[in-house]
Order: C-alpha cells, then structure tokens, then sequence
C-alpha cells in the first residue's frame, strides 16, 4: 500500500468509528468506573462521573494526519481532580485510563 492509500484509511470514517466506539465502550466506563465522586447532591452541582463526553476529531502522530477520539472532562473542577490542587489529592483519572488503554494494545492478541 502506498502513503496515499495509508492516509485514505488513516482519516477515513471506518476507523472514526472504531475509535469513537472504543473510547466510549473501553475509556470512558473505565474512566467513569474508578473516578472520585462527592456526595453533594446540590441543586446545579456537577459531578466528576457525569461530566465525561467523547469528542472525535484528527490528531497527527507519526507526521501522519489521522482520526481520534479524545475522552475529556468538562467538570468545572476537572483539572483539579485530575491534577490536584492545595487541599484536593490528585485522581488522575484520564491519565489511568490511557494507562490502561496502552495496557490492552501492548497485549492485545
């Protein structure tokens, strides 16, 4: 195959589902899964849990323009539980998940 034909199936809709679809089936419930959540059930609260969405999009790795799916947090707090902050520990809850996500392609059969 030759690098146009490479770039036809790196960008084409095929693989964006597969993508959306591994991030939604795999990522975000592995995510969601193991996530801090308060118990503040306040009127306007927004929890962590709740707050992941799968956004599809292009990334370029390897010099190579191809499809993605990035699995963010929209929380209002979300850098912190992901980060930390003064008084809050550090969660990383979207860094484990592309752990794990790493995890399953390097022993995937």
């Amino acid at each position: 195959m030759d690098r146009k034909g490479m770039r036809e199936i790196a960008m084409g809709d095929e693989l964006l589902e597969g993508v959306v679809r591994l991030a939604e089936t795999v990522a975000k419930p592995w995510a969601i899964d193991f996530s801090p959540r308060s118990d503040d059930n306040s009127p306007g609260h927004v929890h962590y849990q709740d707050s992941f969405v799968v956004v599809p999009g292009t990334a370029t790795i390897a010099a190579m323009r191809r499809v993605a799916a990035r699995l963010w947090n929209t929380a209002p707090h979300a850098a912190t539980v992901e980060f930390g902050g003064p008084r809050t520990e550090a969660h990383h809850p979207l860094g484990k998940t592309l752990d794990y996500l790493n995890f399953l392609g390097r022993h995937h059969n």
